[in-house]
């Protein structure tokens, strides 16, 4: 792996890693992540501009945790049609999605008491596949490489794009504070980079 690859890869893993924590309202890992970020590249985080701990906290719990006017489902299957049909495929697409975690030995959802389809597990996962894909780089096992690439590519393009979508669409009548209003269609975009290849 070239210096300027291995150096997009890190970058996608410290972008991959604090969207997770921002997902899982982790705001001590935020915080450390940031304390390791060039204040040059922080302004490439537009929603960092108004991190309060405390109002970001609070809007955080009632975005994600608390049913009522400002609540965002932050599970992919709540953005699937309601038909039977299409919960049954939901539900299906939940047990896939644990086969794969199982395959990889990814518990992370699991430690943080969350379902394996919060779009923190997802994301998760895909920043667990690109820690492993710098670690065989860095042993020079390129064809792990690659079946890593194609695995995280695999998970964003089966259960997360179909719904990521909807969600920000969703969240667009529901978020009234900066913080979020701002970080949902940047979650989406760079989702979407992350995984562009």
């Amino acid at each position: 792996m070239n210096q300027a690859t291995q150096e997009e890869t890190y970058g996608k893993l410290l972008l991959s890693d604090l969207l997770t924590n921002i997902w899982y309202g982790n705001w001590d890992k935020y915080e450390e992540i940031l304390s390791q970020v060039p204040d040059t590249l922080k302004s490439e985080l537009p929603f960092h501009d108004h991190y309060d701990r405390e109002e970001t906290s609070l809007w955080y719990d009632n975005h994600f945790k608390i049913p009522g006017a400002y609540f965002i489902p932050p599970y992919l299957s709540s953005y699937n049609d309601q038909s039977q049909e299409a919960q049954e495929q939901a539900r299906q697409d939940v047990l896939c999605l644990i086969g794969e975690y199982e395959k990889f030995g990814f518990y992370y959802p699991l430690e943080q008491e969350e379902f394996p389809d919060h779009f923190g597990s997802v994301t998760a996962f895909i920043t667990a596949a690109i820690n492993a894909e710098v670690k065989a780089a860095q042993t020079g096992d390129e064809e792990l490489v690659e079946q890593l690439k194609k695995l995280q590519k695999n998970i964003y393009t089966t259960y997360l794009e179909k719904n990521i979508q909807a969600m920000a669409n969703h969240a667009v009548t529901k978020t009234t504070d900066d913080f979020f209003r701002i970080f949902i269609p940047f979650y989406v975009q760079s989702m979407n980079d992350i995984m562009a290849e």
